[in-house]
């Protein structure tokens, strides 16, 4: 009886370690309950009907939601990135009453601090998932758009907008041609934008943008200043991979191309673009020699099936390890791979998984040796209501060898599937 005891108590410590190991690969820098902002030094911590001055006096008038500045629950964030002490937080324009849909935050002791629009951005209508370039810039896409349901807007074109972050001034904005455009649903498909650029080449950086509603690729130069579009089969949906599980939700987004990520440069500078639908299980590749010349036909490569469940939003690339970090919403999880063995389910890890606080990961980036994760419950918010005497959304950070703890991606394999260089 002693010995049945003491090898239950020995299962329960080893499961309470493990959980324990588990937790301490991420950490909460910052969470919410709901959305505050903080817009010239007037606080929004709950609706409001009209944008405030200081020393005004407000009564709550009767008007419809399509006319009230701020309706604190519509505000969900959907994208992040991180520049020094700076967190940049997106609020694209999804509902009613969003008072500003390009916000940051100082990284602080407090962990729910109100979101301050950046300066500049007064006239962005809707931006998703931003990204810093190695030159210092913060480029996005606008997508011009007004996406409330049954009332969709399309206020401006969609258009490219670059900051300098040195100065925080807007250096550019290029409106998308209509030849990249398939019809009015592509501009809510333009949901991230990656940039292939180098600090030595800061002039001739080429941007490529995801379009997951009519399913294409747009791609940019910064040095001609002109975009082109391009189309596969495989940027498009997998009907098979259709009505996967979020948090007891059944998921039937016909989401297109998702996410695009890079590798180093090669000899020449050209690296390898890794991309998916969302949903699919596959991930394909193609040199980005091909992208900027827009001849992709039979130069894509399929790098094989990441496995079941794996249907994957974001994802990002660290070169130092050679691994692929995926947003992986199915199971409430990042993946991991290393792009130096061949994909496969059993090369495919789960780097952390947490049903309650990695309940659909939004945005993924790497900064340094670190990763950034960004987890907004949107399924829950869209197919049912999210509880808000409770943390809904999140922002973690941990470290890559941590993630890669105790995953086939942290073991010291020898190349075997080295031919996307």
């Amino acid at each position: 009886m002693k010995c049945a005891f003491k090898i239950l108590f020995l299962i329960v410590f080893i499961q309470k370690c493990s959980c324990n190991l588990e937790v301490t690969k991420l950490r909460e820098v910052l969470t919410w309950k709901q959305i505050n902002y903080d817009i010239d030094g007037i606080l929004y911590n709950r609706d409001a009907s009209y944008k405030k001055t200081t020393n005004a006096v407000y009564f709550d008038d009767d008007i419809e939601d399509r006319e009230k500045y701020f309706i604190q629950y519509n505000n969900v964030p959907i994208g992040l990135e991180v520049w020094g002490d700076k967190v940049f937080v997106t609020v694209p324009r999804r509902r009613y009453g969003i008072p500003s849909t390009l916000n940051y935050v100082w990284k602080a002791p407090w962990k729910s601090p109100a979101l301050k629009p950046y300066p500049g951005s007064e006239d962005l209508v809707s931006v998703y998932r931003p990204r810093i370039d190695e030159c210092g810039r913060l480029w996005m896409v606008d997508t011009g758009l007004l996406e409330v349901p049954g009332d969709r807007k399309q206020v401006r074109k969609p258009s490219i907008v670059i900051f300098d972050l040195k100065t925080d001034k807007r250096i550019l904005r290029y409106e998308l041609k209509e030849t990249d455009l398939v019809n009015e649903r592509t501009p809510g498909g333009l949901t991230s934008i990656t940039v292939d650029v180098t600090k030595s080449s800061c002039n001739d950086a080429y941007a490529y943008i995801n379009d997951l509603a009519t399913e294409g690729m747009i791609v940019y130069s910064l040095r001609t200043n002109t975009s082109w579009r391009l189309n596969h089969p495989t940027f498009q949906h997998d009907p098979a991979a259709l009505n996967f599980t979020v948090a007891d939700y059944v998921i039937n987004w016909k989401d297109g191309l998702f996410s695009i990520a890079l590798s180093e440069p090669d000899a020449v500078g050209d690296r390898t673009a890794f991309y998916h639908p969302m949903v699919s299980n596959q991930e394909f590749s193609i040199n980005t020699k091909f992208l900027k010349s827009g001849d992709i036909g039979n130069n894509v490569k399929l790098v094989g099936t990441r496995g079941v469940k794996t249907q994957t939003g974001s994802h990002v690339y660290h070169a130092p390890t050679k691994t692929l970090f995926f947003a992986n919403p199915a199971q409430d999880a990042i993946l991991c791979w290393r792009v130096d063995t061949k994909m496969a389910p059993e090369n495919v890890g789960i780097a952390v998984q947490d049903h309650t606080k990695l309940v659909y990961i939004s945005d993924l980036k790497i900064k340094g040796d670190e990763l950034w994760v960004l987890v907004n419950q949107m399924p829950k918010f869209v197919f049912s209501k999210l509880n808000t005497s409770e943390v809904n959304f999140y922002i973690h950070s941990g470290k890559v060898q941590d993630l890669l703890r105790d995953t086939p991606c942290g073991l010291r394999l020898l190349p075997t599937h080295s031919n996307y260089f």
